[in-house]
This record gives structure tokens, C-alpha cells and sequence, in this order.
């Protein structure tokens, strides 16, 4: 950038009272404007939210509560306590999330960097010339004088400061702080979508045991009727056609349980995969229990708590704000760009008299002034750089809302499924119960010759499908209720009890960088929006 000589205004017999007051003069402007922002200031956006939820007045759902931050511990099963609290530790997506905050952390720093002089730097240098005969400055021919090769030595320090006065860095920080915000936001995000799915996926893997027991006693049950089938049949009694019905009867149920085992590994599998550890048998430390159940009561709090609750949420938010900033950004390449800059260093040469040993023994180098940039023809690039800016932040600002109405989709639809769920589960077990004494009649009914067993063959079937689908409906009630929690946003408020990077990380990490000071070698990552600004 073009640079005025500090002799062109300040004169020779200035006093050191007129340099100070030209000083105060050129900085007085800075003063001033030092507050001057252009561009919008954010404020949160408006979204429509319902004064309640739908089913506010069923039995069993509360809204005079606050939601359990630690959700999972309300079903009551101390094995998924622990598979919580191990994934929240070694989830490898979570670990991700983590260290991209890390990331925003040190590009907030890069920001407020600007704010400070954007080129300081040593320079210094050894140049041999060789100058030609014909150049602009050759002495002319015949006039007895030589062109001698020469060296030069310079070292000095160049420094060059754009001052902010139209917040165009400012609005950059407010720009890298959002953003760090909704990278904190996102972390909390990915820490109750993997607390849900992990509590998801040891729903289904009961269930799915659940169902293996069933069929496994209704293999029991069918092996009966096919040894009373088969006495019958050798005694004359019925023809061969019971016998291969019952037969046929067990061969389908037994047929059933691979599929069901495999199932189960697979959700087993999930359920390695979640706690950051290769596919493994991992029954041992699972066991055998009961499918979780669902409290009796549930705590939904208001619709107007999700907008602080829902990490995604407010990382919508945050999102919209750094989008704000950036468009004072765009809107500050309109004004003039003011600059101080300047150079002071030594040089010397090797020419006639002069040596290059004399660099910093006669007298130092320096210039140095403000400088002015002023954008004029730039063909509408700018301006149409700030409708682009424009056009984003309002993207921005509808995808907040549209997040809202995303969540309390979220939330009304798992409430409603939660309750289907527990009438339906209530059906099908005095379905099941009545299909398991209809069963009962018709083995007596058969044995004493009063029906054929046809009907031993339905009420069997029917007890199987029904005692399937009973345990189906248990889980389902449990997993509609893990869905109703994650929709409301709980279970991010406390950061796993190592951090949400392990310490093996953090030092290879160091060992490479240098990252400074980590929020206590386990923090890494703001909570409840608190966001420290990085080292320098």
C-alpha cells in the first residue's frame, strides 16, 4: 500500500509538542470511530410456540416439572446406566464433535488477531547486482565512468495496521465467536442423539431377548403337541395329517430364532459401535434382564423450554448471529480502508567507498504514514457481495424457525406414540393372556377327543403372534419414551466424567502443537454457552 514519507508532514523544525499534537490529531479520528460498527446488531429471532402440548392432560404426562437432565436413570436399570456413561466417554462421533470446537476455538483466535497490526515482520536481506550497461542509470559512454558490480545488506522491520474503524474485524470476532458457540451446541447435539440411540439400541436389545425367550418356550409348548400328536397318531387315535401339522407348527417357530439371534447381534453390534469399541460379544456384560420400563409419570415441562433446552436449536440460533456479523463484514468493504504503516531498518552497500560492514554504524532507514483506500469502481461486486450476505443471514433466520417447528414435531409425535404405545401394550396383554388359556382348552379338548387339532393348531399359532407382539409393544413403549427425551433436549449438561477427549488424545494433540490452556484438560469445550476466548 502506497506509504507517505514521515518528512512530507513533519517538518524539519517542528518541536516535539507539534509531533505530539500531529500525533493526537491523526489518532483522534480512531478515538472516535473506534465504537462505529456497520451492519446489523443480532437479536434472537421470533418463533412461534404453542402455550402447551396437545396432550398436556393425559394421565402420566406432567408439564409442571422440569425435564430429568439424566433421562436414562429414570427406567431404573443399572446396565444402562453404565452403557451411557461408557459411550458419553468413547463414542468416537462424540469425540469428533469435541475437537471441532477445539478448531473454532483457534479460529476465534485467528479473528481477534486482526484487531491487532496485521503485517509485523523482521526483514532483512543480501542482494548482488549486476547492472546492465544499457540501464536508465549506466553512465553514458566516453564519459570515463564504470558500472561496478555491487552488494547491498538491508535488515530492518516492516509493520502495517488497517485500524477498524467501521468494525469490519470486530464484526469478524462476534463472526468466529457464534460460530464457536454453535460448534459447542453441535457437541451437545451429537451428546443426546448418542445417549438416545444407546438407550435405543439396549431397548431393542432386550426386546429382542424377550422375543428369543418366547420362542424358545413356545418351541417347549409345540414339542408337547407334537409328542400328544404323534401318541395319538401310533395308537390310532387321529391321522397322520395332526402329526404333521404340529410338526410343521414347531419347524416354523424354530425357524424363527435365527432370525431373532441375529437380531440381537446386530443390535449388540450397534451397541459396540456406540461405545467407541470394535464388534464384539459383549453378553457377558449385558446379561439377561427385563425390558426397561417406562416410569409411570413424565415430566415434559412447556414448549418455550425447548428454545434453551435443544442444542440444535440454539446452534440455529448461533448460526444466525455469525451470519449477521459477517454481513457487517461485507457491508464494511463500502467505506474507506484506513491504514498505519511504516519501516525502519539499516542498509548498506559496497559501492565506492561504502562497505557493507557499515550496515548498522551510520544511521538507520525508517518512513512511514497513514494510507487511505478508497473501493470505486468495483462493478457492483461489493453490493452484490452484501445482497449475498443478506440472502444467507435471512436463510439463516428462517432455518431457526424452521428448527423450532422441527422440534416440537419431534416431541408432540413421541408423545403421542408413547401414549399409543401403553394402551396398546395393555390390549395385547389380555390378548396374550386369553390366546394363553385358549391354548390351554384346546390341548384338553384334543387329548380327550372332543376337537381335532386344527383348533390346538390356531390357539397356538395365536399365543405365539400374540406374546411376540406383546413384547414388541414393551419395547416400544421404552423407545417412545427415549424418543419423547431426546426431543426434548435433555442429557448434554454434563460432560462425561473424563472429558470429551481422552487424555491419550489431548497429549498426542500437545505433542505436535501447541494448544495452550485446555479448560482443565478435560473442559475443550464451553458449557451452558460459557466460551472462553483462546490463547494468544
Amino acid at each position: 500500500m502506497p506509504l507517505l514519507p514521515v518528512r512530507s508532514f513533519v517538518p524539519e523544525a517542528c518541536s516535539s509538542a507539534a509531533i505530539v499534537r500531529c500525533l493526537l490529531l491523526l489518532f483522534l479520528p480512531c478515538m472516535l470511530f473506534a465504537c462505529a460498527k456497520v451492519g446489523p446488531d443480532f437479536s434472537p429471532p421470533d418463533a412461534a410456540m404453542p402455550a402447551g402440548w396437545q396432550d398436556a392432560a393425559a394421565p402420566g404426562v406432567s408439564v409442571g416439572r422440569e425435564v430429568s437432565e439424566e433421562w436414562w436413570r429414570t427406567f431404573g436399570d443399572p446396565a444402562l446406566d453404565g452403557l451411557v456413561a461408557e459411550a458419553r466417554g468413547g463414542n468416537l462421533s462424540l469425540q469428533v464433535a469435541a475437537l471441532r470446537v477445539l478448531e473454532a476455538r483457534a479460529r476465534l483466535g485467528v479473528a481477534v488477531g486482526n484487531l491487532y497490526p496485521q503485517r509485523q515482520q523482521a526483514t532483512g536481506g543480501l542482494t548482488w547486482t549486476h547492472p546492465s550497461d544499457r540501464a536508465p542509470t549506466a553512465p553514458q559512454p566516453g564519459t570515463g565512468r564504470n558500472n561496478p558490480d555491487y552488494v547491498q545488506t538491508s535488515v530492518g522491520l516492516d509493520a502495517a495496521w488497517e485500524l477498524d474503524f467501521w468494525g469490519k474485524y470486530r464484526r469478524g470476532v462476534e463472526a468466529a465467536d457464534a460460530d464457536l458457540r454453535a460448534a459447542a451446541a453441535d457437541y451437545e447435539a451429537a451428546m443426546v442423539a448418542v445417549t438416545a440411540e444407546v438407550a435405543r439400541a439396549y431397548v431393542l436389545y432386550r426386546t429382542l431377548q424377550q422375543q428369543l425367550a418366547i420362542a424358545d418356550n413356545n418351541v417347549a409348548i409345540q414339542r408337547e403337541s407334537l409328542r400328544i400328536a404323534t401318541a395319538r397318531f401310533n395308537y390310532g387315535a387321529t391321522s397322520e395329517r395332526d402329526m404333521r401339522q404340529a410338526l410343521s407348527l414347531l419347524r416354523d417357530t424354530e425357524a424363527y430364532i435365527p432370525s431373532l439371534a441375529h437380531s440381537l447381534r446386530e443390535a449388540r453390534n450397534a451397541l459396540c459401535v456406540l461405545l467407541g469399541k470394535p464388534p464384539q460379544d459383549i453378553s457377558g456384560q449385558l446379561g439377561l434382564a427385563p425390558i426397561p420400563m417406562a416410569p409411570p409419570g413424565v415430566a415434559l415441562g412447556i414448549p418455550a423450554d425447548l428454545l434453551r433446552r435443544r442444542p440444535d436449536v440454539r446452534k440455529a440460533e448461533y448460526a444466525a448471529a455469525g451470519q449477521c456479523a459477517r454481513l457487517g463484514v461485507a457491508k464494511a468493504d463500502f467505506y474507506p480502508a484506513i491504514s498505519l504503516g511504516g519501516f525502519v531498518g539499516f542498509s548498506a552497500s559496497n559501492v565506492g567507498a561504502f562497505s557493507t560492514g557499515d550496515t548498522f554504524s551510520h544511521g538507520f532507514t525508517a518512513y512511514g504514514g497513514p494510507s487511505l483506500t478508497l473501493p470505486l469502481f468495483n462493478y457492483g461486486r461489493i453490493v452484490n457481495n452484501v445482497r449475498a450476505q443478506d440472502a444467507r443471514f435471512q436463510q439463516a433466520l428462517t432455518a431457526y424457525r424452521e428448527t423450532v417447528l422441527a422440534a416440537l414435531r419431534e416431541t408432540e409425535d413421541g408423545i403421542d406414540r408413547y401414549l399409543n404405545a401403553q394402551g396398546r401394550a395393555a390390549l395385547l396383554a389380555e390378548s396374550a393372556a386369553d390366546a394363553a388359556r385358549s391354548l390351554e382348552l384346546a390341548m384338553v379338548q384334543y387329548q380327550e377327543g372332543s376337537t381335532d387339532f386344527t383348533t390346538v393348531l390356531t390357539a397356538a399359532r395365536d399365543l405365539s403372534t400374540r406374546q411376540d407382539a406383546l413384547a414388541q409393544a414393551g419395547g416400544e413403549i421404552s423407545q417412545s419414551l427415549v424418543a419423547v427425551f431426546k426431543a426434548l433436549g435433555g442429557g448434554w449438561r454434563t460432560l462425561p466424567e473424563g472429558g470429551p477427549i481422552p487424555l491419550e488424545t489431548l497429549r498426542e494433540m500437545r505433542a505436535r502443537t501447541d494448544w495452550g490452556a485446555l479448560p482443565g484438560e478435560k473442559g475443550a469445550v464451553p458449557a451452558g454457552g460459557d466460551v472462553r476466548l483462546p490463547d494468544l
